[in-house]
Formats: C-alpha cells, sequence, structure tokens
C-alpha cells in the first residue's frame, strides 16, 4: 500500500507541476517557466511519460476495441498471451535510470568506482617505463634544483632546447612538464604518485565527458553516467594512464571538455535542430518546436573557454584543435534558428545573428592568433622523423603512401570499435606498407569509411535533438583525431593508442546518443486524436520541452518498449563488461616494464621496438640465446638500426665470443643510430674492446682514439685507451691517458688502481702508492691489480 500511495503522490505531483507550467506558457509568464523547468526538470519529464503512455494504452486499448480484439492488458491478465520478457529489469533499470537523473552529479561519482576498480592495481605500480625516464628523470624542468620559468618556456616537453641546433621535436607542452614539477616537489622521483596522479586526472576527465552528454548535448543524468564509465573504462586509454608522459593528452582533453562544456553553458545551451537539407529525406518540421532565446552574451563567458582551449593546446598540440567544437555550434544554432524562423514564416532575429556572428568571428580570431603565437615561440612546427619513428611518410610511392594511411585510419576504427587487440608500438614490420588497391588489407578502412559515412546518413533522419548532439560528438571524434590522420602532416609515429584518447570521448558520446535514440523509438507517434494544447503565442503546449532529452522511455509494459528497453540494456551491458574486464587485464600488463615489454614482445613479433625492449629485458636477465633471437628479430624488421646490431655484440662480449661481437659492432657502425638511447663513442669503445681481445690492437687503438674525438669526456675510453697503449710499451701516454679518466670520475677505484700499476711499470713509486691507497679507500674489497684493467659496462 506505501508503495501505491508513493506512486500516487508522486503522478499527482507530476500532474500538478504539468498543469502550472501550461498556465505559465498560456499567461505568458516565461520566467515562471523558466523556474519550473529548472527546479523540477526530472519530474516534469517523468510525468509527461506516464500522461503519454497511458493516452497511447487507451488509444491502442479503443483500437483494438474497434476491431473486435481482445485489449493487451486484458489478455495478459486472462492468461492470453504472456507479458513481455525482461520487463522487470527493465523496471529495474529504470528506476536506476530516474534516480541518476535526479542527482546527476552522484551518478557520475558512483560511475568512477567502477572506473577506479579497473585501474586499481595501478595504485601500488612503481618504476619508470620507455620515455617515461626521459621526459621525467632527465626533464631540468622537472627534477631541477631551481625552477626557472624560463627554461620552461624555451626547453620542449623533453627538456631539450627548442633554439639550436640540437635535436628537438618541438613539442611544446609547459603546463603538462609543470605538473610533473609539481608531483617532484611533493613525493621526489617516486613514480607512484606519478601514477595516482595520472589515475585521478583520468577519472576527472570521465566526469567531463558525462557533464558533456548533460551541457551541450541535452542527456540526461542516466545516459550521462554511461557515458562517463564506457569513457572511463575503455582500454586503448590504459596507454595514456600509465605511461606516465601520456600525461599530456588527458590534461588536453581535460581542459578542452571543460572549455566545451562552459561554452554550452554560456552561449550554445542544448536545443533540436531542425533539418539541415529536407532534399535528403530528412524528417519534415513537427509541431512541437520550442522557441528559441534571442541568445546571450558576455565578453567573460568567451574569454574563459578560449583561455582554456589555449591551456589545453600548451598541454598537448592536439589541444588547439577543440577550437572548432564551439564554433560548430554556434553554426548549428544558427541553422536552427534560421530553419525555425522560416517554418514560421518570420524574419531571422537580427540580434541573434549578430551575436553569433560575433562570437564566430572571436573565436576565429583567437585560433589564428593562437597557431601563430605558437608558430613564433617554438621557431616553427618542423617534425625531426627518422625512418624508425613513420616509415611510411619515408615512402617515395604515393600511391603506397595514401593506401597505408588509409589502413591506418581502420585501425584506429578498431581499437574504438573492439579494443581487444592492444600493444605499446606498431613501428616498422608490424604493419607493412600497403602498394596495391588488391591488398585485402584494405577492407579494414573501407569497412570504417562505410560505417562513418552509414552514420551521417542515418544521422539525417534521426529527431532533432539527437541529431545535434550527434553532430557534436562525431566533430570531437573527427576533429581531435585529424591530427592523428596523417592527413594535415606526418605524425611521428605510425599507430599510437594514446592518441585516440580525445577521439574516444567523442566516440562514447556517440554510441550513447545512438543508443539513446534507439530507445525513445520506442516511444511510438502520437496518436491523432491527441492534439497539443494551444498556448497564448500560438504555440503548441507540448513545446515544454527540458534540457534533457529522455531517459529510458519505458514507463510500461509495452512490448515494443521493453523489447528495445532489454536490447539496450543487454548491449550496454555486455559492452561495459568487456571493456571493463579488457581494461583490468590490460592495467596489469604495464605493472613494470620487463611484463609491458615480454608480453607485447610475445604479443607484435614483427615490431622493431618491441623486439628491442624484448631482447634489452632478457639481456639484463640474462637469458643470452632468448636476447639474441629477439634481437635478430629486431634487426630483420630494422635492418637501417644500429641498435640490435650493437646490442647483439655487447652480448657477445660478455659471453666471450669476441670475433663474432667484433662482426657485430662493425656491421652496427654502418647502420642509423639514435643518439638519445646510446652515444656513438659506446658504440667505437666496444668494437675497440672486441679488437682487442682479437689481436687487433692498432685498429683496437684507432677505435678508441675515435671514441674519445666524439666525446672528449669519455672516462672509460681514456682509461681502456691507456691500457691499450700500455699492451703497446707506450707507458707514458698510457700514464697521461688513465690519469684523465681518474680526473673525469675520481669515485672509480678501478681507474685509480690502473693509475698504480702503471706509475710501479713507469718508476713513480710514490704516485702508485698514493694512487693504490685511494683506490682501496673508495673499494676495501678491491681484488689486487697486476696489470691495467679494461672496463665494460654496456651502456644502458
Amino acid at each position: 500500500m506505501a508503495g501505491g500511495k508513493a506512486v500516487a503522490d508522486s503522478s499527482s505531483e507530476g500532474r500538478a507541476l504539468l498543469q502550472t507550467a501550461v498556465g505559465a506558457i498560456q499567461s505568458g509568464r516565461w520566467d515562471d517557466l523558466t523556474n519550473i523547468l529548472q527546479e523540477n526538470a526530472p519530474q516534469l519529464q517523468a510525468a509527461r511519460l506516464r500522461l503519454e503512455q497511458q493516452a497511447l494504452e487507451r488509444h491502442a486499448s479503443k483500437a483494438a476495441q474497434a476491431r473486435g480484439e481482445t485489449p493487451l492488458l486484458q489478455r495478459q491478465e486472462r492468461g492470453m498471451e504472456p507479458k513481455a520478457e525482461g520487463s522487470r529489469l527493465v523496471k529495474i533499470a529504470s528506476a536506476v535510470a530516474s534516480w541518476a537523473d535526479r542527482f546527476p552529479w552522484s551518478a557520475l561519482l558512483v560511475g568512477q568506482l567502477v572506473v577506479i576498480a579497473c585501474f586499481a592495481p595501478a595504485f601500488g605500480y612503481h618504476g619508470y617505463i620507455m620515455d617515461d625516464t626521459v621526459g621525467i628523470m632527465r626533464n631540468p624542468n622537472v627534477v631541477g634544483e631551481e625552477f626557472s620559468l624560463t627554461e620552461l618556456l624555451r626547453r620542449d616537453f623533453w627538456g631539450l632546447p627548442m633554439h639550436g641546433s640540437g635535436w628537438t621535436n618541438k613539442s611544446f607542452r609547459p603546463l603538462t612538464t609543470l605538473t610533473f614539477r609539481l608531483n617532484y616537489l611533493l613525493h621526489g622521483l617516486n613514480s607512484c604518485g606519478f601514477h595516482v596522479t595520472n589515475i585521478l586526472l583520468h577519472c576527472l576527465t570521465s566526469i567531463l565527458v558525462g557533464r558533456m552528454a548533460t551541457t551541450s548535448l541535452g542527456l540526461s543524468g542516466s545516459w550521462a553516467a554511461m557515458a562517463s564509465v564506457f569513457f572511463g573504462v575503455h582500454p586503448v586509454h590504459t596507454e595514456n594512464v600509465l605511461y606516465l608522459v601520456c600525461r599530456a593528452d588527458i590534461l588536453a582533453a581535460l581542459l578542452g571538455l571543460l572549455a566545451i562544456n562552459a561554452y554550452s553553458s554560456f552561449f550554445c545551451p542544448p536545443r533540436p535542430l531542425r533539418p539541415l537539407w529536407p532534399i535528403l529525406g530528412s524528417r519534415p518540421f513537427d509541431n512541437y518546436s520550442p522557441t528559441l532565446p534571442a541568445g546571450n552574451w558576455s565578453a567573460a563567458g568567451l574569454l574563459w573557454p578560449s583561455f582554456l582551449i589555449i591551456a589545453s593546446g600548451l598541454c598537448k598540440e592536439s589541444g588547439f584543435t577543440l577550437f572548432a567544437i564551439p564554433i560548430l555550434m554556434e553554426l548549428l544554432d544558427f541553422v536552427n534558428l534560421q530553419a525555425t524562423s522560416a517554418h514560421r514564416g518570420e524574419k531571422l532575429n537580427k540580434r541573434s545573428w549578430k551575436r553569433i556572428r560575433l562570437r564566430v568571428g572571436l573565436l576565429l580570431a583567437s585560433t589564428l592568433l593562437t597557431f601563430i603565437a605558437r608558430y613564433r615561440h617554438t621557431g616553427g612546427t618542423s617534425i625531426n622523423m627518422s625512418p624508425q619513428d613513420n616509415p611510411i611518410s619515408f615512402e617515395s610511392d604515393r600511391q603506397a603512401r595514401v593506401l597505408s594511411y588509409a589502413f591506418l585510419h581502420g585501425i584506429y576504427a578498431r581499437l574504438l570499435v573492439w579494443p581487444h587487440y592492444l600493444c605499446y608500438d606498431y613501428s616498422m614490420d608490424a604493419i607493412p606498407i600497403v602498394r596495391s588497391f588488391t591488398d585485402c588489407r584494405l577492407l579494414l578502412p573501407l569497412t570504417a569509411y562505410l560505417g562513418f559515412v552509414s552514420v551521417v546518413c542515418l544521422l539525417v533522419k534521426t529527431p532533432p535533438k539527437h541529431r545535434r548532439a550527434a553532430l557534436i560528438s562525431l566533430a570531437l571524434l573527427v576533429v581531435s583525431y585529424l591530427p592523428a590522420s596523417n592527413i594535415l602532416f606526418p605524425v611521428g609515429t605510425v599507430v599510437g593508442e594514446r592518441l585516440m584518447y580525445v577521439p574516444s570521448a567523442g566516440y562514447c558520446l556517440a554510441v550513447v546518443v545512438a543508443l539513446h535514440s534507439y530507445l525513445e523509438g520506442s516511444r511510438g507517434k502520437i496518436p491523432a486524436n491527441i492534439r497539443p494544447v494551444a498556448t497564448s503565442r500560438g504555440l503548441p503546449g507540448r513545446a515544454l520541452v527540458t534540457k534533457d532529452l529522455c531517459s529510458w522511455g519505458a514507463g510500461s509494459d509495452r512490448p515494443e518498449a521493453l523489447r528495445r528497453g532489454s536490447k539496450v540494456l543487454l548491449m550496454a551491458g555486455v559492452s561495459l563488461a568487456y571493456l571493463s574486464v579488457r581494461c583490468f587485464v590490460r592495467v596489469t600488463d604495464w605493472e613494470s616494464s620487463d611484463i609491458l615489454f615480454i608480453r607485447d614482445g610475445a604479443r607484435q613479433p614483427t615490431s622493431s621496438k618491441t623486439q628491442f625492449n624484448l631482447g634489452i629485458t632478457y639481456m639484463q636477465m640474462q637469458e643470452w640465446e632468448a636476447a639474441i633471437s629477439a634481437l635478430v628479430r629486431c634487426a630483420h624488421a630494422d635492418p637501417l638500426s644500429s641498435l640490435p646490431f650493437y646490442r647483439i655484440g655487447q652480448i657477445e662480449i660478455l659471453r666471450g665470443n669476441f670475433l663474432s661481437a667484433e662482426s657485430w659492432l662493425a656491421a652496427a657502425l654502418d647502420k642509423f643510430g639514435a643518439s638519445l638511447m646510446v652515444r656513438d663513442e659506446e658504440v667505437f669503445h666496444d668494437l675497440a674492446l672486441a679488437m682487442f681481445q682479437t689481436g687487433k690492437v692498432e685498429q683496437s687503438e684507432t677505435r678508441l682514439r675515435i671514441a674519445l674525438q666524439l666525446n672528449p669526456d669519455f672516462a672509460k675510453g681514456w682509461n681502456n685507451l691507456g691500457c691499450c697503449m700500455a699492451s703497446r710499451m707506450n707507458l707514458q701516454d698510457a700514464v697521461r691517458a688513465v690519469r684523465k679518466a681518474v680526473q673525469l670520475n675520481p669515485e672509480n677505484p678501478q681507474y685509480w688502481a690502473n693509475l698504480a700499476v702503471l706509475s710501479q711499470h713507469t718508476g713513480d713509486p710514490n704516485t702508485a702508492e698514493s694512487a693504490m691507497s685511494t683506490a682501496y679507500q673508495i673499494w676495501p674489497e678491491m681484488p689486487p691489480h697486476k696489470d691495467c684493467a679494461w672496463e665494460f659496462a654496456p651502456a644502458g
């Protein structure tokens, strides 16, 4: 009885609110109407749904009686027809959705519990992976003793000077570097703090995706929570969250979504969009069109979103592209304004049109000035790439480049739709170049293109409120993907899962809008005998369209509504369950660099980078055969790189196979190097060591001198040059070389011991005794030294 009374009270309250709103329209009290809609939107929505549903049921019952049929409800009561399956589940979901619609912020926060559960193992992760070392541990803007704003502005994201002769990729992301600096001040280089920060920032971004569903698209709280969780647990984001330097993408998305939400609130609140091109077969104007507001204007309101988008671009360059989203919103509002005015036979509101033009003009000017300012500050936008970064861009055949880039679009689409196969690298032979139209791999991008075109074609036939929401979602997907598409310019990577962070927000929103549109279709058409109530302004009473779109359209036992509701629940539940499990499993892959390199090395055997990192991992574990096998695969995938040849040579030195080591190291000299990973002097030094062990002393000395010409402060090179010259009885020069090594690295006991041995041979017992004493002070357990000892320590 209590439950029935509560439902009756709720129904009576809803009817009273609806009647109050209708009365406000009829009397022209528009301010009162606005307050009613804002304060009681969920109750009005529920009441309107119940009233419409009851009217539809009465109409269906009368139609059935007129045909001499038994009404559906009576047949169900008599057992003639079973109730639709899944009705209980749909009603439970409707109740949960009603709560989420009433408390949207609470629903978003509850949804983040699912996201946090997926990333829970990462709260205890330690260590840095790949570029984290360069971007954080070795970045002077992050770990420097004193922070300098000047240095922050003159160095790139990796801490390298942007102006000068040195290498730089012009990645100017000072705000992201600044957050790393704040992490460093809080907890030093403890990587756990960096991981926790990334996870919390990702959760905050997920909440903003949900808020965009509400403030920009007009979806209610339940659908916003679904979009938020959908985005938060998408497995393609694991690289952004757990690869620390990918925080740049998270911050860019966070600030960009803040900007879009702010602009929507100030100037472009969600509203139905009328058909753009009637000749395309879009739905004709219906009789339920709301009155468009004249528009708002505030200089501060425009400055705040523009500032946030600029800040987004200073976190990651792709953030600047989000200027296009507010411009698109203004365009949609103009089309809506023009179509509505034409439908009513009125002239275009000049004040609204003037304000739209002014805002769009200011946005375009801000975009242009921002790009010019960045270009001037960074000294250009050229990207210093190598064939290892993006081999497609170095392909001379234009057709092959176009087809290969098209194939990459298909791979990115697959990452969004079916993110089962994930890997941190797709370089070199991982994605062979597509050279012919007959290559069956082109079916993947063809499917992606046809799917996108089909979605756009269906879009023009959707109800107006869904059409606008879907257009904005797809625009966010396409606009933010453009910098990674290789259409505007070559990208410094083949495929990067991290590049899909912002585009995936548009994808998740579009999917939720599609589900909402499908479920909304279950409400059916309004019967002809149900007429809208005319208002004092001649507008229909059903113009009471709130800011929120309808929630679950399943207010009764109508089989069609229940079937659609069950399908939506099934699709959403299965998808979210799969994404959550896949995300959790992928999170465990990023526990440490060793686990990641071993698992992805087995998953991607044709990638040069995965095989190189796998070989280094096995090398550190002293599993020599497995290391050489992985490095040989790396050399096969990337025969121009010196790195696999160099590392195999080092392994052969450690195994005592000096002839083989000499062969591999000599081959490394003819290849393309990577100075950020291994310095050239290290290659010449190790080759000299292998040659010395094979009896080629003179050639060994020559290689050592070349290494010292490349780096005069190479302490290991000076020590080993001294030992090499001592073997040729050039003792005085040997002593001078070892003294140089001691000066460069006085904390190395081996250098002091070598100086003592050589000084003893040159008749300088005082220097010998002093040097040996210093060596034992540094290392008391040092074994006795009788000869000049070479130093071999594989470069990191």
